[in-house]
């Protein structure tokens, strides 16, 4: 029992540790940006401060997708844990950490990162590690598993593997709706949206990208927000498929499945005059 303990615990404070660093460095990089400090005079290169900040999270991006390419009960004892983890927070790489590796600041800054990392767990207590709440499940899938999913929701949904979907791709279904995702965060919001899909007895929910490099996962309910992001477009779906969700790069938000759909019509009156519109569309009507 005290060994299980100590390898929950470790496994998620190795990932507590990435998530609270990466919004730390994201949030001062991004001051940076705001101050014009992010850039050479030319505009285009790196400055020396940036390079020795945004590699920071990069690399902690890369070591917390290959952290949860595992869940503690992959790990027979503390001790392999603990080597396991030091090794992926020595070797975790990402398309992001390759194109940053040519330049020897960015490379160094990467490596503190790595080495810092490193360091505290070493000197980190059996009692800081025992005391580590549970975080929300997120597991990254493998190959396989990925491959099969978009294999589903094209034999179910005729979703291409990694291309557009509806509106973007100009089929339709009809039991889909694609609506303007601003309008759907505000009006209807996704804490709603994880409660129809916890009474329809979803908890654990796939994410795929369109984005190959990208990490894609099975995650809690809890963890889901169905969001485009820098990781790029996403669909989302549970192992059931009888509903799917997708969101664009051009704001909009669809909503796959005939329950799912009247679920949000019962809550949403006006959700007629939110259906997707393209950014033309939305300026000629002042949208």
């Amino acid at each position: 029992m005290l060994e299980a303990s100590l390898t929950r615990g470790l496994h998620s404070l190795a990932r507590r540790y990435c998530i609270t660093k990466i919004d730390y460095w994201g949030r001062k990089y991004s001051r940076l940006i705001d101050q014009g400090r992010d850039r050479e005079p030319d505009g285009i290169d790196h400055s020396l401060e940036a390079k020795k900040l945004f590699p920071r999270y990069i690399v902690l991006k890369a070591i917390l997708a290959e952290l949860e390419r595992y869940i503690p009960e992959d790990f027979d004892s503390f001790s392999k844990a603990k080597v396991k983890i030091t090794q992926v927070i020595n070797e975790a790489v990402s398309f992001m950490t390759k194109a940053n590796d040519d330049d020897n600041v960015t490379r160094n800054t990467m490596s503190e990162e790595r080495s810092s990392f490193v360091s505290y767990l070493e000197n980190v207590s059996a009692a800081k590690v025992m005391s580590q709440p549970p975080l929300f499940y997120r597991r990254k899938l493998s190959v396989p598993e990925i491959e099969l999913l978009w294999t589903q929701l094209n034999d179910i949904w005729a979703i291409k593997t990694r291309g557009p979907w509806i509106p973007l791709d100009g089929s339709q279904n009809e039991l889909t709706l694609a609506f303007m995702d601003d309008y759907f965060d505000s009006e209807v919001g996704y804490e709603l949206l994880r409660k129809f899909l916890k009474e329809h007895g979803v908890n654990h929910v796939y994410e795929l990208r369109e984005l190959e490099f990208s990490p894609e996962y099975e995650l809690e309910l809890s963890a889901f927000t169905p969001t485009y992001a820098f990781n790029g477009e996403g669909f989302w779906c549970s192992k059931e498929m009888d509903w799917v969700i997708y969101a664009s790069h051009e704001n909009s938000i669809t909503i796959g499945g005939e329950w799912l759909i009247n679920k949000v019509k019962e809550v949403w009156s006006n959700w007629e005059s939110r259906l997707w519109l393209d950014w033309e569309e939305r300026l000629e009507r002042g949208i």
